[in-house]
């Protein structure tokens, strides 16, 4: 790793104007940066005190692999309590986490099976069939809505009929939950910017309302053989589950674990579906070659190249990150407890060494090799790793596939959608703007 350039005493105030730049969603003086300083610079985060950010492979590697008495790996992740609760997955560490993890994973791992398949194929060619046709259009909130009645049935064994009623509060909610203005308050909430906002609680509130019902209805059938919580979707197998004392895990715990994976599905699954499709229209070839795939039926792996490149090149999630606590010795600087560490996704994922011609969209690059390793971290990292990762790949996947059967797609316009910033999700400035016609050989 080439010498890290000595600390300067202007850096923190750098690092924080680069930080400010990336929140407008100009990351060229965060390049910039990580060019002057050799992968990491310092900070400092309103709310949160001194930080760290990196974007060096092996810093992060080094980062990942600390002890978890040394590098706290859900502190940083408490900004998503607001929405996921403070019992979210994502906010838990050590045995509780591991617990949970254990009690969750059958039941998303039993989703990512021909059965889900299937449902998902017929949610994609019911998205591509209503699809406008000759006219500009955004395809971001079709998508976006799409997916959430597949988590809906993943979780919840909603039907969609059942879905109608959480159609509103949870657009609302995640409205609300997208804004800059839930990052002010967040980093305000110390002086009450996140207690003083009731148009926010009032939304999530109603979610919460529909989510306890359905934990409530569970818990209590109308008939006695589905008293163990019924069903082998999350929520039966949440209900089921037993802590090491053999009590069941309580009503609260359950509810932010539903929303955990209902906001995972819109933050990952969703939004990195809608940036495949910006990059797809306006690489034709690339185009080209999926759409060759799909109508040979011949698998499914160039279809997985193209999800894995448009994660690398336009990762969902902005950030992740890391709290120090004892001190812990990176790239030659010793950070001390309290620090918190953010690594910078996608300033990581082009990195050169990691990926010749970093900028360049080429899902070529994933048919020789798997992505993994501390170069593609979309899903997070560590024991903190996304646990629908593999759900999301495969959804993605066949959405890709059923539109490239079913469509030609083409770009509203020629020049790439700018990168827009919502609290912690990269997403496609114009929402994925396109014109859709049908295929010859599918029309009729």
């Amino acid at each position: 790793m080439p010498r890290r350039p000595a600390a300067s005493a202007w850096e923190p105030w750098l690092g924080s104007g680069a930080l400010l730049a990336a929140l407008s969603s100009d990351d060229r003086l965060v390049e910039r940066m990580f060019e002057r300083t050799g992968g990491m610079f310092r900070l400092w985060l309103p709310g949160a005190g001194k930080a760290v950010m990196l974007a060096d492979p092996a810093l992060v590697r080094d980062v990942c692999r600390a002890p978890a008495d040394v590098i706290d790996a859900a502190r940083a992740n408490r900004v998503q309590e607001p929405v996921i609760g403070r019992q979210g997955l994502a906010c838990l560490d050590g045995q509780e986490h591991r617990r949970l993890r254990q009690a969750m994973a059958p039941a998303v791992r039993e989703q990512v099976s021909l059965r889900l398949r299937a449902t998902t194929e017929r949610l994609a060619r019911r998205v591509a069939d209503d699809c406008p046709i000759g006219v500009p259009f955004a395809l971001e909130p079709r998508l976006h809505l799409a997916l959430m009645e597949a988590i809906l049935s993943i979780t919840l064994g909603l039907g969609p009929a059942a879905q109608r009623a959480w159609e509103g509060p949870l657009r609302e909610l995640f409205r609300r939950a997208a804004s800059y203005e839930i990052s002010v308050r967040y980093l305000l909430r110390q002086v009450g910017g996140l207690a003083l906002w009731p148009s926010f609680h009032r939304s999530r509130n109603a979610c919460d309302r529909l989510i306890h019902d359905e934990i409530a209805r569970r818990r209590h059938p109308i008939e006695p053989d589905q008293a163990d919580g019924g069903g082998d979707d999350l929520l039966g197998m949440l209900l089921r589950a037993r802590g090491d004392d053999g009590a069941r895990l309580t009503d609260e715990v359950i509810r932010d674990q539903v929303m955990s994976m209902i906001a995972g599905a819109r933050t990952t699954t969703a939004t990195g579906l809608t940036w495949a499709f910006e990059r797809l229209v306006r690489h034709p070839e690339v185009m080209s070659r999926l759409v060759a795939e799909s109508d040979k039926g011949a698998g499914d792996a160039y279809a997985g190249a193209v999800v894995y490149e448009a994660l690398r090149v336009r990762p969902p999630v902005a950030f992740f990150g890391r709290v120090v606590r004892r001190p812990f010795e990176l790239g030659g600087r010793v950070l001390s407890p309290g620090t918190t560490i953010v690594v910078h996704l996608r300033c990581l994922h082009h990195s050169p060494g990691l990926h010749p011609e970093p900028a360049a969209f080429r899902p070529e690059r994933w048919l020789e090799r798997r992505p993994g390793g501390y170069g593609w971290m979309p899903f997070g990292a560590g024991t903190h790793t996304c646990l629908g990762d593999q759900l999301a790949i495969m959804q993605m996947k066949v959405f890709l596939q059923v539109f490239a059967r079913t469509l030609d797609l083409s770009p509203a316009r020629a020049a790439d959608e700018p990168v827009r910033l919502m609290a912690i999700s990269n997403t496609p400035g114009e929402g994925c703007r396109v014109v859709a016609r049908r295929r010859a050989a599918t029309a009729g």
